[in-house]
């Protein structure tokens, strides 16, 4: 009984190791932002008051681990107006998603 037991957590753990779709990004503890832009204008994406990055039409860009806490987010059309500005408050391994639908 012992032997099967222990042939049987073998099994299962081979399983798992060796599962498709499992990376280390399941266990990421990073805070992503990821701005969607599907908007007709390029997007310049601020983080916290700081220029972080521009996205252009109908793309995307990732802004790898901006911490857990409070963040301001903005994003601003090529002119400078205010498109979308957030307040949002992450946990650890928390993923915001902007999507910027007009400009």
């Amino acid at each position: 009984m012992a032997a099967r037991r222990l042939a049987t957590l073998v099994l299962v753990t081979a399983a798992m190791v060796g599962v498709p779709g499992c990376s280390d990004e399941m266990f990421d503890a990073e805070c992503d932002l990821i701005v969607v832009n599907e908007s007709l204008c390029p997007v310049t994406v601020y983080v916290d008051g700081q220029p972080a990055f521009t996205v252009e039409s109908g793309s995307d860009r990732i802004l790898d681990d901006i911490g857990p806490g409070q963040h301001i987010i903005e994003a601003m059309d090529p002119n400078g107006a205010m498109l979308e500005r957030r307040t949002v408050e992450l946990a650890s391994s928390e993923d915001y998603y902007l999507i910027v639908d007009d400009c």
